[in-house]
């Protein structure tokens, strides 16, 4: 049987149009970029927005940082009509065999499981974490608070996939060359962690 979905590159338009319907729903206040900084990062070609496919209907979209050939994963979502059927993992799979299978790195935040503010929440996050380790990303042991928000950085399977300090040089490195000006001074990273201890769901 023929995969009837397509991965095609947004165009600022659908980029404009996925952030204002979908992505201020898929993604809490303290987790959205302005779109003035998204917009201001795809014109400088530091940035890159992938949508998946059925037909003309987008099934699932992802948001990339880029610096040089490293990305960073900034935003991943499939349609909640089509959740829970697999879509996301055949999407992630797509993009590695895809627009990533060039890239030397490629890095991505997932929220960290240990500072869930209660069990529903906990298991939510349990349950990205387990999405992302089944289908192949590791854990580079760096641990960071963005904005007052706790992530783990998991690498893809693409390129070097590194870990530890490595890891932490290639992540501030793409996040610190994303955001103009006035953005970069309200950036706030704090780094916990930088260990190579592998963490499982």
């Amino acid at each position: 049987m023929t995969d009837a979905y397509a991965i095609r590159t947004l165009t600022c338009p659908q980029v404009r149009e996925v952030y204002v319907r979908r992505l201020t729903e898929d993604f809490p206040p303290d987790e959205r970029k302005p779109l003035k900084v998204i917009e201001s990062a795809l014109r400088r070609e530091e940035y890159a927005c992938y949508g998946y496919f059925s037909g003309e209907e987008l099934a699932a979209y992802a948001f990339f940082a880029t610096r040089g050939k490293s990305v960073l994963l900034d935003y991943f979502s499939v349609d909640k009509s089509r959740r829970n059927q697999g879509l996301g993992s055949r999407f992630l799979q797509a993009l590695i065999g895809g627009p990533l299978r060039e890239q030397d790195c490629a890095l991505l935040e997932v929220d960290d499981p240990d500072y869930a503010p209660d069990p529903c929440e906990l298991e939510i996050r349990r349950g990205r974490l387990r999405f992302y380790l089944s289908n192949g990303l590791t854990d580079t042991g760096i641990r960071v608070t963005v904005h007052h928000v706790e992530y783990m950085i998991l690498a893809l399977p693409v390129g070097c996939a590194p870990v530890g300090q490595d890891a932490l040089s290639e992540y501030l490195s793409i996040y610190r060359a994303m955001p103009p000006k006035g953005f970069a001074k309200k950036l706030q990273i704090e780094v916990s962690a930088v260990n190579v201890s592998p963490q499982t769901a």
